[in-house]
């Protein structure tokens, strides 16, 4: 190979990244036009000079399938036909500018700036098929690439334009080395005196974020209450594996009540701190970084990576915000695990309420994140009704045009109910009106309303079998300020039996939860417990829907993270009025994909099912559930002096989507007059279920 580099010292020599195409590769050949024959050299810094030439365009077809080698040693990487499968294609063409700087990404997901050095024809090729392209690549920083790192699922590009040149590529010299924190780890010296300092910071943190500066107690220990149902041992071992908690049978002198349902007369009891200033804190900094260096193999003193704990999804999340402090007595405190007026949010009514109000507000389509709704408040009287016949006569004639269209609703109460009770599908207006004439709530005697749905009829399947997502969200409401918290993790509910319309009645077919699926024969047959993890649907989606490409992690769960961002903007303004001192809830979201696996928001259940019915269950829902107590209960109720939690490090997988002090006032101040939509609060029925979501009957939608 044609090339000249500039002799450097061997602990300065950059990273030589070498392109080849070798014509001896059966089944390849390739075409190439206008090469030129030389480059001429300037100096691109003190320490390397980089050769660069003016040369004309060309363009290279590749016609056969290759991936990226790189070599532990000396760091080269060549095209080979060997290691790419024909179910992971490759661009075939690409175009190389003027001596410009381009990006690779590589197959193991590094990125690498490429400034081009030297171009040259093979020996003896006079038709151009073999070549040689050599090129300085330098690492890139992951801000910069982080969005166009290469998968297995995606079409590779050889080489793309970069769009900046960076002065921080490389590491400082003297600068030293993070211990990994896996490594850190196995340093007994240094956990033992780490972990606490790691506590600290990560409460200082959440707390500043609410404003808050609790005065650490000496010796005295906090109280709990903990309710029946719904896996409440669970909850008392994670209280009872705190120190500084005891259990106490009286919620009066609880500083921390957990109940199944809302305690009406508890809240109406705690502080409000509506009128409370609160103020963001001018010209704040947040760094993250570990308190304490560990000893390397070298004997010496290094700091530690702790990226690997997730701090950074709540401290460096654009939501975050730094408040002024207040100092408070935490033995004074109390706390609930439910907020006062959830209804806006959990109630079936009260979320569509909301999410149209909201969507209305910011000049978003209603019908393009939940299914077409409408809500019933005077049976086949009601002027809503009519509107609903318009649609459903025109959905009709679809059916005529479309045979395989079966018009399908789904009627729910629009309040007070849960478990899939009163829950039907319907497939016509005569079934409908008989239901909805039924204003009166048989087993309560009070009125109720109701909620008509379209039925999500082509949904994306599993193994031709309905499923839906469940996904976690917090919420809290301390010292006046709400925050609104995503979980990362979740799982997928399955049904037993396939997927038909033909057949509305076989709850087996179209309902997900456990308390249906586990009647049935075929429960268990195809996944544990009927559960499936994000990374299970993962690899059914490479290996059975490889031809669609679809990411899970990069293009469906951020959709549906937004879809729960929303619902924390809607709801914001009346979820706690009169922020009551102090509470938090953690929700369950369901969300159903279709067969574009779009993601659509289905419901809202404020006392999501926390049994351990499945083996996935045991590991995700404890780590929740955990996750959210390290947020929404120890910063405020922090350890006495000399007490700790867990030996082990707690990985933080929620994160911060929302803050009232950047988006809440952000969002008042985009909507302008429309802002009155976000504050209005139609009556909803304060009547809580008292069962969690999955004890009983549930439709996934």
């Amino acid at each position: 190979m044609s090339s000249k580099r500039t002799p450097s010292r061997k602990t300065e020599s950059p990273t030589l990244i070498r392109f080849l195409n070798r014509k001896s590769v059966a089944n390849t050949s390739s075409e190439f036009s206008a090469t030129p024959k030389s480059l001429k050299v300037s100096q691109m810094s003190k320490k390397y000079q980089l050769y660069s030439s003016a040369f004309q365009k060309f363009n290279a077809k590749l016609n056969s399938k290759f991936s990226l080698r790189e070599s532990l040693t000396v760091k080269r990487i060549g095209l080979s036909p060997a290691r790419f499968s024909a179910s992971h294609p490759v661009s075939r063409s690409f175009t190389l500018d003027t001596a410009s700087t381009k990006t690779l990404n590589t197959t193991n997901g590094n990125a690498f700036s490429c400034q081009l050095l030297t171009y040259s024809e093979q020996d003896g090729a006079s038709d151009c098929n073999q070549f040689a392209i050599e090129a300085i690549c330098l690492p890139i920083p992951e801000e910069k690439y982080r969005k166009k790192v290469f998968t297995p699922r995606k079409e590779l590009n050889i080489l793309k334009p970069l769009q900046s040149a960076t002065t921080n590529t490389f590491q400082k010299k003297g600068s030293k080395q993070k211990i990994p924190f896996k490594e850190a780890q196995q340093i007994k010296s240094w956990v033992l005196k780490a972990r606490p300092e790691i506590e600290k910071m990560w409460r200082k943190y959440i707390n500043r974020s609410n404003g808050i500066d609790p005065i650490v107690p000496v010796s005295m220990n906090y109280k709990f209450y903990i309710g029946k149902g719904n896996n409440s041992q669970l909850i008392k071992k994670f209280l009872s594996s705190r120190s500084w908690w005891t259990a106490t049978s009286n919620p009066a002198e609880a500083n921390f009540i957990w109940t199944q349902w809302k305690d009406r007369s508890l809240l109406s009891q705690f502080e409000t701190a509506k009128d409370k200033s609160i103020s963001v804190a001018e010209n704040a900094q947040n760094s993250l970084f570990c308190p304490l260096k560990a000893k390397g193999n070298n004997k010496v003193y290094q700091p530690v990576e702790i990226d690997s704990l997730g701090f950074q999804s709540i401290i460096y999340s654009s939501s975050y915000a730094t408040l002024c402090e207040e100092q408070i007595n935490s033995i004074n405190q109390k706390m609930h695990n439910r907020l006062e007026f959830n209804q806006h949010l959990s109630n079936k009514k009260g979320l569509y309420t909301s999410m149209k109000n909201y969507y209305e507000a910011i000049g978003a389509d209603l019908f393009s994140f939940l299914p077409l709704t409408f809500h019933i408040r005077n049976g086949d009287d009601d002027s809503e009704f009519e509107r609903f016949k318009e649609a459903f006569a025109d959905m009709e004639m679809q059916k005529k045009i479309k045979p395989r269209f079966q018009n399908l609703w789904i009627i729910k109460p629009g309040e007070n109910t849960n478990r899939g009770v009163g829950i039907t599908v319907c497939s016509s207006i005569e079934q409908i009106k008989n239901i909805i004439k039924n204003k009166v709530n048989p087993k309560t005697g009070e009125e109720r309303t109701f909620i008509l749905q379209k039925y999500l009829e082509r949904p994306f399947l599993i193994h031709k079998r309905k499923f839906d997502i469940r996904c976690y969200a917090l919420i809290t409401s301390i010292n006046g300020v709400i925050q609104g918290y995503f979980y990362t993790d979740g799982y997928l509910r399955t049904t037993s039996h396939e997927y038909s319309i033909k057949d509305i009645s076989n709850n087996f077919i179209h309902l997900t939860n456990d308390a249906i699926q586990k009647h049935s024969e075929e429960y268990g047959k195809f996944e544990n417990g009927n559960k499936l993890s994000y990374r299970d649907f993962q690899r059914y989606l490479d290996f059975h829907c490889s031809e669609k490409k679809i990411n899970f992690y990069q293009e469906v769960l951020p959709k549906i993270k937004t879809l729960v961002k929303d619902t924390m903007n809607a709801v914001f303004l009346k979820i706690d009025p009169n922020r009551r001192a102090h509470c938090i809830e953690i929700f369950g979201y369901d969300i159903m994909l279709d067969s574009k696996c779009k993601p659509w928001l289905i419901e809202v259940n404020t006392n999501p099912c926390l049994e351990l019915s499945a083996p996935y269950l045991a590991m995700i829902i404890p780590a929740m559930v955990e996750n959210a107590f390290r947020i929404g209960l120890d910063p405020l109720f922090p350890p006495p002096k000399g007490k700790f939690g867990s030996d082990s490090f707690s990985e933080n997988k929620f994160e911060l989507i929302f803050h009232q002090e950047t988006d809440g006032k952000s969002l008042l101040s985009s909507a302008g007059i429309r802002k009155i939509l976000l504050e209005e609060s139609n009556i909803v029925s304060d009547n809580e279920e008292l069962f969690s979501d999955d004890e009983e009957e549930k439709v996934s939608e």
